[in-house]
């Protein structure tokens, strides 16, 4: 699906208007116009949207979307609110109000979870009911719809390249009951496809390491933390992360219970 941001913006910005709208008829709200309206643009979701499609359909990575990160925060929480509104109760509910989900920004959300996945990342959703039957700690292996939103391609396509009996197919994994693709694998497929865009960095973001992270430590810690991720079946960059939030947030803890 080839989309520009501008046309994905135009989209989003007349649903959530709308929305907007909807929501406050219900609550008995008093919205005046465009004065409300504006602060659409200055929201949490207007931007996740706007860093996950940079990321996700550009392949531009950032601060938080890029190799080896986790959809957390806001960006988690925009793609949760999207795959509400892509239920068959909200869109006949959307349809009582002349609004339909934003396709293009849906598209957006699943294509950077996507390439999280792809880059070695994680996943966030966990909830049950996720449309792909993949949550938080599935990170090593992507759908066969999710390689088709990364090669640009419709999923029946994609299909039928997994099929072994051609002489270079998409090889998939028996997981549970469904056929999936490891990271690796797709890797090595989408590297010959056209529509792909492999991930690039933003040259216009810039990293800057605090000097308290370069943190030394003895040869046998690191080797224990690396045994550890291995064990959990997570990359040793995410890992380490986690261990480092986990360990700040107990402080933190501890700090206010004394």
């Amino acid at each position: 699906m080839t989309f520009s941001k501008s046309e994905m913006q135009e989209e989003l910005f007349r649903f959530l208007v709308l929305f907007q709208r909807d929501t406050a008829d219900l609550l008995g709200w008093q919205i005046t116009g465009s004065a409300d309206n504006s602060t659409i643009k200055e929201s949490l979701l207007w931007n996740a949207v706007n860093e996950m499609y940079d990321y996700g359909v550009s392949g531009i990575s950032n601060g938080l979307l890029g190799p080896g990160s986790i959809i957390d925060g806001a960006h988690a929480r925009t793609e949760m609110f999207f795959r509400s509104v892509d239920t068959l109760p909200m869109k006949i509910y959307l349809d009582a109000g002349d609004n339909a989900p934003p396709r293009l920004a849906i598209f957006a959300v699943e294509s950077a979870v996507a390439r999280i996945v792809l880059d070695g990342g994680e996943r966030h959703t966990d909830y049950g009911t996720d449309v792909h039957g993949l949550g938080k700690g599935d990170g090593g292996y992507l759908t066969l719809a999710e390689v088709a939103i990364l090669a640009d391609m419709d999923e029946r396509s994609v299909r039928n390249a997994a099929n072994p009996k051609l002489a270079d197919p998409l090889k998939t994994s028996p997981i549970g009951k469904r056929s999936l693709v490891s990271v690796e694998e797709a890797n090595r497929w989408l590297a010959g496809r056209k529509g792909f865009v492999p991930t690039r960095h933003n040259e216009n973001f810039v990293k800057h390491r605090p000097p308290e992270l370069d943190i030394e430590m003895p040869e046998d810690v690191l080797e224990l933390i690396k045994q550890k991720a291995k064990d959990c079946g997570i990359p040793f960059s995410i890992f380490l992360k986690q261990a480092i939030l986990d360990a700040g947030e107990k402080a933190m803890n501890e700090g206010k219970q004394k």
